[in-house]
């Protein structure tokens, strides 16, 4: 039996180290947004209440280049929600996929490596049809910064990223309520 764990423990750590120095990466990225995904302006015709719920969490995969470069997709989810500030008014909640496609330059090699990061994201929200609704689609630009540890084979990197949308998906056509097309988020990415 011992001799059966041996085996599997250095076959174990030997498919870590080969997929370490593949040029594919895997993991999950989390975080939160710096600021929230709605604004409500009070004073309007009817005025509104939102919520930010605050994580970002979703899977990513990299595709590491020679000379420092790689590209990363992800697939990132949040969610949110706001009701008109009125006793009988139900909460509209949004659920909002992001799609970013990031080209990234790391700045130096070894085991702390910072890096910079652009590209483009699509965005999607799952959320039923109201009147402050204007785009259940949309894209925009995608910047950020980090560091990336190398611990053995795994990879830990902090960063913050800023999304640029180019549509406002909510608008209260009454006036108290519209998205934020600058948004921040800060994450933390674990990859093999």
């Amino acid at each position: 039996m011992p001799h059966i764990r041996k085996t599997f423990f250095l076959l174990l750590v030997s498919s870590t180290c080969i997929v370490a120095q593949s040029p594919f990466g895997f993991g999950l990225k989390a975080g939160v947004p710096l600021n929230d995904a709605l604004s409500t302006t009070p004073g309007g015709a009817i005025d509104y209440v939102q919520s930010t719920h605050r994580f970002t969490i979703g899977p990513f995969a990299e595709f590491r280049l020679p000379s420092g470069f790689s590209v990363e997709i992800d697939a990132l989810y949040r969610s949110y929600s706001f009701r008109q500030a009125l006793p009988q008014a139900s909460s509209v909640s949004t659920n909002a996929w992001e799609f970013p496609v990031l080209a990234k330059k790391s700045l130096f090699g070894g085991p702390i490596s910072p890096y910079v990061e652009g590209g483009v994201a699509l965005s999607h929200l799952s959320v039923k049809d109201v009147a402050e609704l204007n785009h259940s689609n949309n894209y925009g630009i995608v910047l950020g910064a980090g560091v990336s540890l190398h611990l053995g084979p795994v990879r830990v990197a902090p960063e913050i990223r800023y999304n640029g949308w180019a549509f406002q998906s909510f608008s209260s056509p009454f006036g108290g309520l519209h998205s934020n097309r600058n948004q921040a988020t800060v994450l933390v990415g674990v990859s093999f």
